[in-house]
C-alpha cells in the first residue's frame, strides 16, 4: 500500500532523527550520577508528610494482611528523589520493600517528570545469592549480576500474588538467610548491596568512574539501551487489560472522525450557513485531542510513539488520499505528553508539584 507523504510523517521522521542524533549527548548531561557511597537517612514515621503517609497506606494495609509490618522508611539523600519503606514478617525469610522514585530532568530547556512505585520481595541464601521478585514497569537497562536472581512481574500489583511467585522460586534455591531486623543493620545492608552492585557494573562497563572519585556515570552502552526502550512501545510492561481498550478507542477515533464525524459536521454547518471546513477541522482536532488524552492518561510512558502508532497508522490505512496539512497525530502526541506529565505530578509526594 502506498503511503503518501504528509506533515505527520515528516514530524515523526524529524523527531526520530533528532532523538537518535541528540540522545547520547543529552543523556550524558542530564542523567544523574550514581554516588559511590549512599547517604542514607532514616525517616521516622512522624516525619512523613501527609501525602507520603497516604501514599504508603494502601501498601501498609495489604502487607499487614500478610503479616508484614513496616520496620523503617529511608531515603538516599544524594541520589535523586526516592523513598523506601522496609517491611518484615517475623515468620518469613523474605523481606519486602515499597520504593517510590521521582525524577525531574531538564532536557533542552524543557522539564520531563517521571515517577514510579515498585514492590519487591527479597530473599538471601547461604550461597550469597539474592532472589528478587518485583513489579518494576520499565525494562531494566543494566546488566544483572550473576549472584542476583531477578523475576520481573510488571503487570502484578497485588503483593500477595507477587509473594506467591517469589516463594515458588525461593523453594528451589536452597537455604535462605534471615534478614536483618534492626534499623541500623538494615541500612548497613542497603549500603553493602549498593557497593556490591556498583562493583559489578564497573566490571561489565555499565558504570564509568567520574573525575573526583565520588560518583559513577552511566556508560554510553546503557544510554543506548535507554534510547532503545524509548522506541520500544512494550518496554513499559503495560497491562493488556488496560492497553487494548484504550488502543482500540484511540485508534478508532481518528478513523471515524475522518470517515463519519467530520463530513457530518461539515454537512450540518453548511446547512446552517456556517463554514463547513471550520466545523470539519474542529471535529478532527477534538477527536485527536481525546485520543491523545486517553493515551497519555493510561499509558503514561513511550507516549510519543504510541500516539503516532495508534492515531496515524489506522487513519492512513483506512482513509485514502492526503491526511491534510495539519499534523494531527503530532497534536495527539503533544496532548498525550501533557496529560501524562499532569497525572504524574498530581501523584508526586517527593518533588513539589509547583516545581518548574
Amino acid at each position: 500500500m502506498r503511503f503518501p507523504a504528509d506533515v505527520d510523517l515528516a514530524v515523526l521522521l524529524y523527531v526520530t532523527g533528532k532523538v537518535l542524533f541528540t540522545a547520547l549527548p543529552n543523556l550524558r548531561r542530564s542523567a544523574p550520577h550514581v554516588p559511590i557511597t549512599y547517604e542514607i537517612k532514616n525517616v521516622p514515621e512522624a516525619s512523613l508528610t501527609e501525602a507520603q503517609a497516604r501514599y504508603f497506606a494502601p501498601y501498609d494495609e495489604k502487607l499487614a494482611a500478610m503479616n508484614y509490618r513496616p520496620v523503617c522508611t529511608y531515603l538516599v539523600s544524594n541520589y535523586g528523589k526516592n523513598l523506601t519503606r522496609h517491611y518484615l514478617n517475623p515468620a518469613e525469610r523474605s523481606r519486602c520493600e515499597v520504593v517510590i522514585h521521582e525524577l525531574a530532568l531538564i532536557v533542552e530547556g524543557r522539564q520531563a517528570f517521571t515517577s514510579s512505585c515498585v514492590i519487591d520481595f527479597h530473599t538471601r541464601f547461604t550461597d550469597d545469592r539474592d532472589l528478587t521478585t518485583r513489579n518494576m514497569k520499565l525494562k531494566n537497562i543494566l546488566d544483572n549480576p550473576p549472584y542476583w536472581v531477578l523475576q520481573e512481574c510488571p503487570q502484578i500489583d497485588d503483593p500477595a500474588k507477587l509473594k506467591r511467585i517469589h516463594d515458588a522460586r525461593a523453594q528451589t534455591m536452597g537455604c535462605p538467610v534471615a534478614p536483618p531486623t534492626d534499623v541500623d543493620r538494615i541500612l548497613k545492608d542497603v549500603q553493602s548491596e549498593h557497593q556490591r552492585y556498583s562493583a559489578y557494573q564497573l566490571s561489565v562497563g555499565g558504570y564509568r568512574p567520574v573525575p573526583g572519585g565520588e560518583s559513577y556515570a552511566l556508560s554510553d552502552k546503557v544510554h543506548w539501551r535507554g534510547v532503545r526502550n524509548y522506541f520500544n512501545p512494550f518496554a513499559q510492561g503495560i497491562s493488556a487489560r488496560l492497553f487494548f481498550p484504550v488502543a482500540i478507542l484511540a485508534a478508532a477515533l481518528p478513523v471515524f472522525a475522518r470517515l463519519e464525524y467530520a463530513p457530518a459536521a461539515a454537512h450540518a454547518a453548511n446547512t446552517l450557513g456556517l463554514p463547513p471546513e471550520f466545523a470539519a477541522q474542529a471535529i478532527l482536532r477534538l477527536c485527536y485531542i481525546v485520543a491523545g488524552s486517553l493515551i497519555g492518561y493510561v499509558l503514561e510512558s513511550e507516549i510519543f510513539l504510541w500516539a503516532f502508532l495508534l492515531t496515524y497508522l489506522p487513519a492512513r490505512l483506512f482513509t485514502s488520499g492526503s491526511l491534510g496539512p495539519i499534523p494531527y497525530s503530532a497534536l495527539a502526541a503533544g496532548v498525550a505528553w501533557c496529560v501524562s506529565q499532569f497525572k504524574k505530578r498530581r501523584r508526586a509526594v517527593l518533588i513539589p508539584q509547583t516545581a518548574p
